[in-house]
């Protein structure tokens, strides 16, 4: 009589061989002809019978070979940990009158006579419950070793970058790869894209990290102490500051955030300007097609007023002058290192356009030197490399003109504040303290300590200016119109004095 055999084993690295021996015996002690043995290496807790490839094989086989009557497995557990599929799958073959021997049990699903065994039947179902608590039993104490383990700062991979598998389990600082990781937070936290700080890390390091790793890197709560496995959070040795590492994910929202948005009439001082003729609120009130934009008194019965655009700039010269004296230096520095992040990302280029020139004289080699290159072959490669050049060459003239501007930028006055209204509005939500729109005069509020008292301007001259602007033709550079020019290192003397005099 004929039979095959069916062997499991849960992981690639276990060995089927010690199976291979032990089911031939078993095949020879039932006086069975073994003519197929099939075998799987994949968990039973995990998958069914007809999702693994092996015994998807043996069914094809026994459908093809009418004369296969037997079925040899070592352990009921081999068919699976589900006793719901342990019993489909022998029910499936009794129907087919198909007998499984199952070794460790001294079982068989059909008697002598090919009838269900209904004594089989109950010790059959009993294991299968067994197998599967089993696997549940197997599966807790695992979960619970890793956890006590994960206790102790173990149940560490080794695969956080900056950090390496100490002798005890527990992680410790890779020291050779730390100050990458330190200098990846820092550029980060200064502003740049993961593009540039890829490009800085390869010029400095020799080392090309994807842009999705450098975010991964940043995100990781790692980096700044804290390890978090399950519901656990562990203290391992920190590379940097939780003050730095916040810096650096802060940046990378603050980029996310204004990196693609619709702009529409933003009010970059909401619940901030008021009436100082009747106390009410004022609002935005924009109509292009009617060339109105200004804000209007919330009360229609006080009709106040203020040209929004001419507010805007005044606000812009009045939060500028006070950066003047605090943020000079650091937007240099900044625009220092943004040379200095796009010089690294152009040189990364031309080692890329290096590479693609070398692959195509490379292609051209072979297509003239070996016979089994074809023309094919050579033309594709060739094309593939000079698009590949012209894309490249088009972005570093891009960074090219970025380099110009900056540098140009150092040698001229300073903006410190972005034009774009949703992050100008971000950036003196803090400085803004108050504005206040009366009927001949503005004041705005710095901080809630410094008042700037601007004259009402003409709506003549303001609609002169506009048309002027739209037309190209010259116009007056705008100042703060101060009421009381008194610079504030003046007010300072003016006060000392006068205390002095007091004293």
């Amino acid at each position: 009589m004929k039979a095959v055999a069916y062997l499991r084993v849960s992981t690639e690295e276990q060995s089927l061989e010690r199976q291979y021996d032990d089911i031939k015996k078993f095949a020879e002690s039932k006086h069975l002809n073994l003519v197929e043995i099939f075998e799987d290496k994949i968990s039973g807790s995990k998958t069914k019978t007809d999702e693994r490839d092996g015994f998807i094989k043996m069914e094809k086989f026994i459908n093809s070979n009418s004369s296969i009557k037997h079925i040899l497995v070592l352990e009921i557990s081999r068919l699976g940990r589900k006793n719901y599929d342990i019993q489909t799958v022998i029910e499936k073959y009794i129907q087919k009158g198909i007998n499984i021997h199952i070794k460790d049990l001294g079982q068989s699903t059909l008697d002598e006579n090919g009838q269900r065994d209904f004594k089989s039947d109950l010790i059959i179902s009993m294991l299968g419950v067994m197998a599967a608590n089993e696997s549940r039993l197997l599966s807790d104490r695992i979960k619970s070793g890793k956890m006590a383990r994960a206790k102790k700062n173990q149940v560490f991979g080794g695969k956080i970058i900056g950090y390496k598998k100490g002798e005890n389990g527990t992680p410790i600082i890779d020291e050779e790869q730390a100050p990458m990781i330190k200098k990846i937070f820092e550029l980060a936290s200064q502003g740049l894209g993961m593009r540039n700080v890829s490009a800085m890390i390869e010029t400095e390091f020799n080392k090309k990290i994807p842009i999705g790793t450098l975010s991964g890197i940043i995100r990781n709560s790692f980096h700044k102490g804290e390890r978090r496995y399950n519901e656990l959070v562990l203290e391992v040795p920190s590379i940097v500051t939780k003050e730095l590492w916040q810096k650096a994910n802060d940046s990378i929202d603050g980029r996310q955030k204004f990196g693609s948005r619709t702009k529409v009439n933003t009010n970059i001082i909401h619940g901030k300007i008021n009436c100082g003729e009747c106390g009410n609120v004022m609002h935005q009130k924009v109509i292009p097609q009617g060339r109105i934009d200004t804000f209007v008194c919330k009360n229609d019965d006080c009709r106040n007023a203020i040209n929004r655009p001419w507010l805007f700039r005044m606000i812009r010269l009045a939060v500028e002058k006070h950066a003047q004296k605090t943020k000079d230096k650091q937007v240099r520095e900044d625009y220092k290192l943004k040379i200095t992040s796009n010089n690294a990302l152009i040189k990364s280029n031309l080692n890329e356009i290096e590479k693609l020139n070398n692959r195509r004289i490379k292609a051209r080699t072979m297509y003239i030197d070996e016979d089994d290159f074809s023309k094919d072959d050579f033309e594709k490669i060739r094309d593939e490399a000079v698009q590949g050049i012209e894309k490249i060459e088009k972005i570093n003239n891009r960074l090219n003109e970025e380099v110009n501007s900056y540098e140009n930028a150092l040698n001229t006055d300073i903006e410190h504040f972005s034009q774009d209204l949703e992050i100008f509005k971000e950036e003196i939500k803090e400085i803004i303290h108050e504005v206040i729109i009366h009927k001949d005069e503005v004041h705005i509020n710095i901080f809630g300590s410094r008042v700037y008292e601007l004259y009402k301007p003409n709506s003549a001259t303001l609609g002169w200016r506009a048309k002027r602007i739209a037309k190209g033709l010259p116009v007056k550079k705008e100042v703060l119109p101060l009421r009381h020019p008194i610079d504030d290192e003046d007010l300072e003397i003016m006060k000392n004095k006068e205390l002095n005099n007091k004293d």
